[in-house]
């Protein structure tokens, strides 16, 4: 090993350290300065308020910028004094249907749907269509978001790595979008119809409305019993709330009744308010309300805001699907006061259908297993209903 001098040199850390500390020992030292003043009666002004000048302060506006939000008290312009149960998209009843049965004056006459919609159609080469359109919106679209975190109830502390993929907003509006195409290139309507997207659901309208599906007596069936629970058991109360009426379709637009509701149901946004996992029957319950909604809106816009009981019942259909599992169902609206222990709503209803049991890239193949007909037979024969 060569020996070397030894370098004479200072740990330039150390060095600084040890100037600071010595600078922060120092006192100041008086000059005599200010006692000469005084002696001569000469006024000591502080540098600061000399230099200091008072402008008043004025807020100036920049366009861009995010007003402050408003204040959700007292002063808040839509609050109200009466308490107000809210029923947002991310919500559901904790009883789901026989609670929006009860919510809604609805009673379900018999399971499935009426007989007047026929299941038996079909067209040559629809299911080949189908699939490819499974594998383009589930696999083949180019969409690459950041994915919800997948959570195991099992293990929820358990941290799974976060997965790129095309989102369930997209998938959704990809299966329906071109389902109904598929559909209306195959099938020659009657009528014309239009589609509408409404807050992420989509809504088809007709030229006419639905017919009525059941014209018997309903005094006799009873509404659910959900005792001890109040109907209103997990909405969330509110003071700051705005009533009012919307249709977004103006009734002077031919094609203006609706027709079928295509609801989206996102497990990632959709939750309990107990953080509980959402049940079948809550989904049904959902379906139920998404349904009277839009029919009553309709109603309002075609009667008025104070209508009642209906001179001619509103007829809707409503497809709930979270792009896998399809639930069908039909609401015949006959009255909106949901005091009436006479007249009640009419609903109708499936089990969920799966599309499909699983769609994915096994060994970097897209594979499509479990494909089932049923739902494309379901989703023609609510098309082709008049």
């Amino acid at each position: 090993m060569k020996l070397t001098h030894t370098l004479l040199r200072q740990h330039i850390g150390r060095h600084f350290k040890r100037h600071w500390w010595v600078q922060s020992k120092l006192t100041i030292r008086s000059s005599g300065l200010e006692e000469e003043l005084k002696k001569r009666n000469i006024p000591i002004y502080k540098a600061e308020n000399i230099l200091k000048k008072e402008t008043p302060t004025e807020n100036i506006e920049i366009v861009g910028l995010k007003p402050q939000p408003v204040k959700r008290d007292r002063t808040h312009p839509n609050w109200n004094n009466r308490i107000c149960y809210m029923l947002r998209d991310d919500n559901v009843l904790l009883e789901g249907l026989n609670q929006a049965k009860i919510i809604t004056n609805t009673v379900e006459v018999k399971e499935g749907l009426p007989e007047s919609i026929d299941l038996d159609q079909s067209i040559k080469g629809i299911n080949r269509r189908v699939k490819e359109i499974i594998l383009s919106s589930h696999l083949f679209d180019a969409q690459q978001e950041k994915l919800p975190k997948i959570k195991d109830p099992l293990r929820p502390a358990f941290n799974f790595p976060r997965t790129y993929g095309i989102t369930q907003q997209r998938k959704y509006t990809l299966l329906i979008s071109k389902l109904l195409q598929l559909i209306e290139v195959l099938v020659e309507p009657d009528v014309d119809l239009i589609l509408f997207e409404l807050s992420g659901d989509t809504l088809l309208t007709s030229s006419h409305p639905l017919k009525e599906i059941h014209g018997d007596d309903t005094t006799s069936i009873a509404l659910p019993d959900i005792q001890p629970m109040k109907e209103t058991i997990s909405l969330k109360r509110e003071h700051i709330y705005r009533l009012q009426n919307c249709y977004p379709i103006d009734l002077s637009i031919p094609k203006c009744h609706p027709h079928t509701l295509f609801v989206h149901y996102n497990p990632n946004e959709v939750k309990n308010i107990h953080e509980e996992e959402v049940t079948e029957n809550q989904i049904y319950g959902r379906s139920l309300l998404k349904s009277f909604t839009a029919a009553a809106s309709y109603a309002k816009q075609l009667h008025g805001e104070n209508i009642k009981d209906l001179p001619k019942p509103v007829t809707l259909q409503c497809v709930h699907t979270d792009g896998r599992l399809f639930h069908f169902a039909i609401l015949q609206l006959n009255t909106l006061d949901l005091t009436n222990t006479g007249m009640k709503n009419i609903w109708y209803q499936t089990e969920r259908l799966p599309l499909f049991d699983s769609c994915s890239y096994i060994k970097g193949k897209p594979v499509l297993e479990g494909y089932n007909n049923q739902v494309i037979k379901h989703l023609l024969a609510f098309y082709n209903n008049i």
